[in-house]
């Protein structure tokens, strides 16, 4: 898709004020412009200011002398471009005026809100599993073939059976719930949202299949001879307090044979860069998107935001989400599952390598009940 960035960069005010926050908003400058055209506006004491720093060549420094010129600068980028992703200091929210989306220029959630509150409470929310559901499978990037096969294998492997009953915990539209129902499995799959729910139910459905609205954190069924419990791709994540995921533990433990297996994955946090920014590009059809992915990591907490520009057979849409995670390591796993579960082995990727903590891309724990 045609994207220019335009940046407002007032280094002054950030410089004297905060001077880490102005060191993210220039390292957040750095990354864009190996992605998109980017022109940033400066006055001229800015101008002289970027001269003197590390900023790529590919940025585009322009002297504004006032706002109308900015202004007009602005609206030609509208008319030139498909889209205009305007950064500036002072905004609160991402929105969205025609083919311009307004964004704050300082990316980073605000960690304190969530002293006490379960990441899993603004995961609820979403946009990415609500209004921008009927999109989902075209933003991912997974080899869902792989994943499926991976958890076929550790099926066989750890309970010496070729098919069973599994739950697929926090199924989003359910790519892995069917592809294991193809494969002979009697699947479960819930999640919190109801339009991944649906969508599950419109595009992966099978006989195979049972699909339920439920909490992670306290689902009850009439059934409780599992075989299988998984979560897949950094979901069982959200649930950032420890309380959350000891009832998700306890919630399978109750619903499954002695001897089951607990497979959770995530991916491996640790040996992510702090902060990464890339994209994305779809193209199916009539169906065309970009998906802009800001991440920052700090210790044991992931912090994302997601920019999708829609253009679905000529009516545009755009999206803004963010997210929370948080990584736990094996020594907090088995604190949270003793009594209930054992790890049993860990992985590094699905091809069920070593899983190494300073090199690996997934983080992968199978636990046994006991």
């Amino acid at each position: 898709m045609n994207i220019v960035v335009l940046i407002d960069f007032s280094v002054i005010e950030n410089v004297i004020d905060n001077k880490m926050k102005f060191n993210e908003n220039l390292d957040m400058l750095n990354k864009i412009s190996s992605i998109y055209e980017v022109v940033c506006f400066a006055t001229s004491e800015e101008t002289n200011l970027f001269k003197s720093l590390n900023i790529s060549n590919k940025v585009n420094v322009c002297e504004i002398e006032n706002i109308e010129t900015k202004e007009k600068m602005i609206l030609e980028a509208s008319q030139k471009n498909e889209w205009v992703l305007y950064f500036k200091e002072g905004i609160e929210i991402t929105k969205r005026e025609d083919n311009i989306i307004y964004s704050p220029i300082y990316l980073k959630g605000n960690l304190d809100v969530f002293k006490n509150i379960s990441f899993t409470e603004h995961a609820k929310y979403k946009k990415y599993y609500h209004d921008f559901s009927d999109y989902y499978m075209y933003t991912l990037a997974n080899d869902t073939v792989k994943e499926a096969q991976f958890l076929a294998n550790c099926f066989k492997k750890y309970l010496n059976k070729d098919t069973g009953k599994v739950l697929d915990c926090c199924c989003g539209v359910g790519r892995h719930t069917y592809l294991m129902a193809k494969n002979n499995f009697k699947v479960t799959g819930f999640d919190f949202s109801e339009d991944q729910i649906r969508n599950a139910k419109k595009f992966h459905n099978h006989p195979n299949i049972e699909y339920l609205v439920m909490d992670a954190r306290n689902f009850n069924l009439e059934t409780k001879d599992y075989d299988m419990s998984y979560c897949m791709w950094t979901t069982y994540n959200y649930l950032s307090l420890t309380d959350d995921l000891k009832k998700f533990i306890i919630s399978n433990y109750n619903h499954q044979k002695e001897g089951g297996i607990l497979i959770l994955d995530s991916k491996n946090i640790p040996c992510l860069q702090p902060h990464r920014m890339y994209n994305r590009y779809t193209e199916k059809g009539k169906f065309r998107m970009e998906i802009l992915i800001n991440k920052y990591v700090s210790k044991n907490i992931q912090n994302s935001q997601y920019f999708l520009f829609i253009d679905d057979a000529g009516i545009k849409k755009f999206f803004f989400d963010d997210e929370f995670v948080r990584f736990y390591t094996i020594k907090e796993l088995q604190q949270i599952t003793n009594g209930y579960y054992e790890v049993i082995d860990t992985y590094g990727d699905f091809d069920m390598n070593e899983y190494q903590e300073d090199s690996s891309n997934r983080f992968i724990v199978i636990l046994r009940r006991i």
